[in-house]
């Protein structure tokens, strides 16, 4: 079983994280309680079960063409959360594939609550 960041990362156990000290085969439960997503910072516990089909959707997000490759920077809030284009934030109404230029002026970040403004590019 693979498992989800929010931020669209998957660990997959069969790989491992070897550039993080995880070895390949290493099972989600032997992976230390303190690891974190190597991609925004997020803590284990708030990693998910992948099922087949969404890891099948972050895999097709993640092939952006090159020319939008400058479109899908992501954005950080102090507090933590990161949002990623390539993702987008579907929870509140802002799809994948959505650069940040066109996510809308009031949104505000989902765990903390802070405008876009005080975001900062990662």
């Amino acid at each position: 079983m693979k498992y989800g960041c929010p931020c669209g990362y998957v660990y997959d156990p069969v790989l491992g994280d070897p550039e993080n000290g995880i070895a390949p085969g290493t099972a989600w439960e032997d992976v230390p309680a303190d690891f974190k997503c190597p991609e925004c910072g997020i803590e284990k516990e708030m990693f998910a079960e992948e099922s087949d089909d969404s890891v099948a959707k972050h895999e097709e997000a993640a092939e952006v063409p090159a020319d939008d490759a400058a479109k899908m920077v992501k954005y950080g809030c102090p507090c933590g959360y990161v949002y990623d284009p390539v993702v987008g934030d579907p929870e509140n109404g802002i799809a994948p594939g959505t650069a940040w230029a066109d996510v809308p002026a009031d949104f505000k970040c989902p765990e903390c609550g802070i405008e876009k403004e005080m975001f900062a590019e990662e």
